[in-house]
């Protein structure tokens, strides 16, 4: 019997250390843990967020817009500068004279105001001058005076003076606004200007026209034509060759007075443009007196003083009233 147990506990053993061999042999499950992290890097890896930068080309194509913008900016540039092609066109002289003596040409100048004080300084001066049309057109240019920029509108002239002949720039009026173009401009008081026009064979007596235009406003405007600036550009296209302008206007003027100056300047664009070419003024828009261009012409009218070399491209004059005198 104990034999028999034996052998029963021996094949027991030797069934256990061949089940143990068995497991031994079998090896480990190492392939499908890393299968699963060689996925995951492939998903990370996806080029989806490395194609949303090459999306950021096509924002770099908004230049193209700024690039059309600049081509169309460059026609409306030119475009301002319209004024200036206006054809040379001198005018000449013709027999005149004055009150039937003094010969009037493109250097002739009148004294029709000149007031005094008791120390013998001076105190009011006007004067009609005349002038040589160069072209047939009105121009203009935007300047800012107290503040607000006007479109100042002028003649192209010239003066002899004495022998010297100067171009200078005869201001007929103003109006509020940067280049306000004459075609388009509003129906404003501002948009007038006085006029006389005549014929050589009728007295020429800038005393009697200064004093006419003294008058009061209901007994001068019968005497002088009101004119829109549109409707004044067809009379001087209309002119002939032969023609002398002449444009009156205070120089100097008592200071007693230039509060009510720049009042005025301050609300009429016509007296800005007018009165700015004789007056002084600080960068606070003060008044601090008469120019360097009204004591330039002060010294000419007076003294016949030459006119300064520094002067010479920025002579301006202005017209309280014009006169064109044909034969």
């Amino acid at each position: 019997m104990i034999k028999r147990h034996l052998r029963v506990l021996a094949g027991l053993l030797v069934l256990i250390l061949v089940a143990l061999n068995l497991g031994a042999c079998q090896k480990p499950l190492q392939g499908r843990p890393t299968a699963l992290p060689t996925t995951l890097p492939t998903a990370s890896i996806t080029p989806t967020p490395s194609q949303t930068p090459t999306q950021l080309p096509t924002v770099t194509m908004t230049p193209t817009a700024t690039a059309t913008a600049t081509s169309t900016l460059v026609p409306t540039a030119t475009n301002t500068a319209t004024p200036t092609p206006i054809p040379t066109r001198l005018a000449t002289l013709f027999p005149l004279t004055a009150g039937g003596q003094q010969t009037v040409d493109y250097g002739y100048h009148y004294l029709t105001r000149r007031d005094n004080r008791e120390d013998g300084s001076l105190r009011n001066l006007s004067a009609m001058v005349s002038f040589q049309l160069m072209d047939r057109g009105i121009h203009s240019e935007t300047v800012r005076i107290l503040g607000k920029d006007v479109t100042v509108y002028y003649l192209r002239v010239r003066h002899v003076f004495d022998q010297t002949n100067l171009e200078v720039k005869l201001v007929l009026t103003g109006l509020y606004g940067q280049n306000v173009a004459i075609a388009g401009m509003p129906a404003d008081g501002s948009s007038y200007i006085s006029l006389r026009t005549q014929k050589s064979d009728q007295p020429f007596e800038p005393w009697k026209l200064h004093q006419d235009w003294s008058l009061p406003l209901d007994q001068r405007a019968p005497l002088f034509e009101t004119i829109r600036l549109p409707d004044f550009e067809t009379t001087l296209r209309n002119l002939p060759d032969q023609v002398i302008v002449l444009a009156d206007h205070p120089i100097i003027l008592d200071p007693d007075g230039w509060t009510q100056i720049y009042i005025d300047m301050d609300r009429v664009s016509a007296s800005a443009a007018r009165f700015s070419p004789f007056f002084s003024f600080n960068e606070f828009d003060q008044m601090t007196g008469q120019s360097t261009q009204a004591n330039v012409w002060m010294d000419y009218l007076i003294n016949n003083t030459d006119i300064p070399n520094n002067q010479y491209t920025r002579m301006y004059f202005a017209a309280d009233f014009l006169v064109i005198i044909t034969p």
